[in-house]
């Protein structure tokens, strides 16, 4: 991968874990204000939000890595040989 592809894929994880974090507060916050401050039945209660949005951070993550080397392989094969 160039350097370049390698900076997005940095920003991309920045962006995912964002992303999940925000989710992660949102949620927890919001379940929160329903337990009557029980907070540790707000976090049970998300935890099969928190995993579909996890696992759906992972597979975009995945995806675009695999995205990225295969734009990238497909540069060099098609790279004009100097002559």
């Amino acid at each position: 991968m160039s350097k370049e592809d390698l900076e997005l894929l940095k920003l991309m994880r920045f962006w995912l874990f964002g992303t999940f974090a925000i989710v992660f507060a949102a949620i927890t916050g919001y379940i929160g204000m329903f337990t009557g401050g029980d907070w540790w039945l707000a976090i049970t209660a998300g935890f099969q939000i928190w995993g579909i949005t996890a696992a759906a951070c992972i597979l975009w993550l995945v995806g675009y890595t695999a995205y990225l080397k295969r734009k990238s392989a497909r540069n060099t094969e098609q790279a004009p040989t100097g002559a």
